[in-house]
């Protein structure tokens, strides 16, 4: 009793949590909505937003309820068809990648016409990118696309559509596996119609699709693991066991934050251990095997890089300290500094010694984060420092900007990008306004959560709660310690997802429920 008593009390102060973190995050995505240069006007942008929002969701609805009444094959045909309609618009608005986007398909392109990543390295093409080896993993994935499909940027641009396809498709299954068909189609359609990321996935080549695609596909591997198919073998355990750690793995290779997931399924393991759930022996040792191996890859991947790549990329610390040192600068409320990516580019070539170069940036960032926290300090400004670096994590207006910032700008485009420049206020109220109504309903969701909890109605849910505000805390308080981008907060749309669904059962299970009565 008192096992399963502890268990509540920590499962409600997670969802209280998340409450806090949802609220605070409406917030900061609205205020910063009118002080960011978003071009938002309440004219008749406004009103197109309020009714392509209004389709959409009837779009959810009524495809949730179609696809529910039809097989898996209709169910592929309308999620590849919707993903479809994303390629016309590719030839519409030609891009040239700027930024970090240019690097990775630079990077892709070299290397997929022969030249070695040591080679790069030596060259100087892969320059600051040494101390963050995860940059190098991602362009090293798009160089897969730059063997067989040619450097043209289009290559890299369809290579993330295909990732949506297949994170609505692996996002249903997973759903499906907890809790029925027609709410994984939902849980799909949701996640599809999310209008920043829509745009994001589809014009650019960040390496968010593909790493969204890698954890979904570990976390219905592991839910595979616990909770076997009817028709599973007993080598399909162990199949599933090998897919989520690679896939584990592979995710962290693209961003390395999977250190929260894997914090989840310890503390989840725990909530399982103190509630006496039944998982056989042969499941709890494939458990801890996942667990250690996972670890043991995560705290070796500097070496693993290294003999991935030919040369030695800096150790884990080094990126995290840049990180930290970026995300505690005053001047910039946590987003990216020009002066400190100088500072890193000037050790970098002064040293010719890597490994020393990579120590003195190490240290000198510390010290800069040291500067920074006591500066906060002194002049007391810690919370307008966190309000104003929460605004940048959860600005919306990502997917249309970083679109606006890498449209290509050469006389023949120049009539689109006036097009473009149109459009800013309709799609970003857009963005806005469904991504503070996610957050809305993941908030309510949070609350049925605690009822159900409360009222020990649905107990089966409280895992699944538990499980969805375990992600989005951890996702939110470690994107706040690191330096943030509107484009880094991507990744809270899967447990944001997730709790709607969870919320959604809720109500379907009362309903169904009084039905009955």
């Amino acid at each position: 009793m008192c096992k399963r008593r502890l268990t509540q009390v920590v499962q409600a102060i997670t969802l209280l949590i998340a409450i806090g973190l949802i609220g605070s995050a409406m917030v900061a995505t609205a205020a910063g909505t009118w002080t960011q240069n978003t071009g938002l006007e309440v004219n008749l942008s406004l009103l197109w937003a309020i009714l392509t929002l209004i389709a959409i969701v009837a779009s959810i609805v009524f495809l949730t309820i179609w696809l529910s009444q039809r097989g898996a094959s209709r169910l592929i045909w309308v999620f590849g068809g919707l993903n479809l309609l994303k390629v016309p618009l590719l030839l519409v608005f030609k891009i040239k990648p700027t930024s970090d986007f240019w690097n990775y398909h630079a990077l892709a392109a070299f290397s997929a016409q022969g030249l070695t990543w040591k080679q790069l390295f030596t060259d100087g093409s892969i320059g600051n990118y040494a101390i963050f080896p995860h940059a190098i993993n991602i362009a090293n994935l798009f160089s897969v696309g730059a063997a067989f499909g040619g450097s043209a940027f289009i290559v890299s641009q369809l290579i993330n559509i295909t990732c949506t396809l297949l994170d609505m498709l692996l996002l249903y299954w997973l759903v499906a596996r907890w809790f029925s068909r027609p709410m994984g189609i939902a849980a799909g359609l949701i996640f599809y119609w999310i209008p920043a990321y829509w745009l994001y996935s589809t014009f650019l080549n960040g390496a968010e699709p593909a790493f969204l695609t890698f954890m979904l596909i570990a976390m219905l591997a592991l839910t595979n693991l616990v909770r076997p198919l009817t028709t599973a073998t007993p080598n399909d355990g162990w199949a599933n066991l090998i897919i989520a750690i690679l896939a584990c793995f592979a995710a962290n290779m693209l961003r390395p934050i999977m250190s929260v997931w894997l914090i989840v399924l310890v503390l989840i393991g725990i909530s399982w251990w103190l509630t006496n759930q039944k998982l056989t022996r042969h499941i709890v040792r494939q458990l801890g095997l996942f667990m250690g191996i996972i670890v043991v890859l995560m705290a070796s991947s500097s070496m693993i890089y290294n003999w991935l790549y030919g040369f030695q990329v800096a150790p884990t610390r080094v990126s995290s300290a840049y990180s930290l040192a970026t995300g505690t600068n005053p001047q910039t409320s946590g987003q990216y500094n020009a002066d400190l990516m100088a500072k890193v580019s000037h050790e970098l070539k002064a040293e010719p010694v890597t490994a020393k170069a990579y120590a003195t940036v190490a240290s000198e960032m510390q010290a800069t984060t040291q500067r920074n926290i006591q500066e906060l300090t002194q002049k007391k400004q810690w919370g307008n420092f966190l309000v104003q670096k929460s605004q940048n994590l959860m600005a919306e207006n990502y997917g249309y900007n970083w679109i606006l910032y890498n449209l290509d700008n050469a006389q023949p485009y120049q009539a689109r990008i006036h097009w473009w420049q149109r459009f800013q206020s309709p799609l970003n109220w857009l963005a806005v306004s469904y991504f503070e109504g996610l957050m809305g309903l993941a908030l309510i969701s949070c609350g049925l959560g605690l009822w159900v909890l409360i009222r020990r109605y649905a107990v089966y849910l409280n895992h699944y709660f538990f499980y969805s505000a375990l992600l989005l805390d951890g996702f939110i308080v470690s994107s706040m310690l690191v330096e943030v981008q509107g484009r880094y907060h991507i990744v809270l749309y899967l447990p944001l997802t997730l709790l709607i669904l969870c919320g959604w059962q809720t109500g379907h299970d009362h309903i169904c429920r009084v039905k009955s009565e």
